[in-house]
């Protein structure tokens, strides 16, 4: 059970095991409340604390905020959480063969070849032939309707795909003003839906590819 205590300037939190003696955290002080006080919830969670990580409450024992116990938090700076963020997410390796056509594609409609191999990444993996179950084709993954739109004839084709999805993805960033995340959330679920919703919308699919191509791209996308 992880249990938290927010204040304006600390956020304190420990993973404990919900016992009877601990009961339950209330805001009444009940005589029921086997907790009489936040100071008392407070001390129990400090020595279940110490007991489940020593180790941690070494390192932070000098930075106590006063009569409260309470551990400030360190929040990390911009380069950190870039650097944590790195180390977290696989690089991204265009195949050999490919590369060449991303960056042609890229070239001619102006898009970041990073994202055009993030994106072909997320969708098919670099198979050529992958299909979807809603009829998706290719590395880009174009449904048949759009492919046809943007002059695609074989959508298995890896040059005449990423070409495809290239020019989607590029006329979708001047449609949402250069907004990357309403782009993307275009790209996978249609411009109508993100312009019904205002932005990015609830479907749990737009919401992953999103999410995922904002993590590796573009400092997890390897092109040479």
């Amino acid at each position: 059970m992880q249990i938290t205590i927010q204040t304006k300037d600390y956020i304190y939190t420990s993973t404990l095991q919900a016992t009877e003696e601990q009961g339950a955290v209330t805001k009444s002080s009940s005589s029921k409340d086997p907790l009489k006080s936040v100071e008392k919830f407070q001390k129990l969670l400090e020595k279940k604390r110490a007991a489940l990580f020593p180790a941690a409450d070494q390192a932070g024992s000098g930075n106590q905020a006063g009569a409260t116990g309470l551990q400030k938090v360190n929040t990390m700076d911009a380069s950190q959480v870039k650097q944590a963020t790195d180390a977290s997410s696989a690089t991204i390796q265009v195949p050999q063969q490919l590369e060449p056509l991303f960056r042609k594609a890229a070239q001619k409609y102006g898009v970041d070849e990073k994202l055009l191999v993030a994106i072909a990444y997320h969708e098919s993996r670099f198979s050529t032939t992958a299909t979807s179950k809603s009829g998706a084709m290719g590395l880009m993954q174009l449904m048949p309707k759009t492919a046809q739109g943007l002059g695609v004839t074989n959508a298995y084709d890896p040059q005449e795909n990423i070409m495809g999805g290239a020019k989607l993805l590029s006329s979708l960033l001047k449609e949402f003003n250069g907004n990357l995340d309403y782009a993307l959330a275009a790209y996978s679920n249609g411009s109508s839906t993100v312009r019904k919703y205002g932005g990015v919308p609830p479907i749990r699919q737009a919401q992953e590819f999103v999410s995922y191509i904002n993590r590796v791209y573009p400092d997890g996308v390897s092109l040479g």
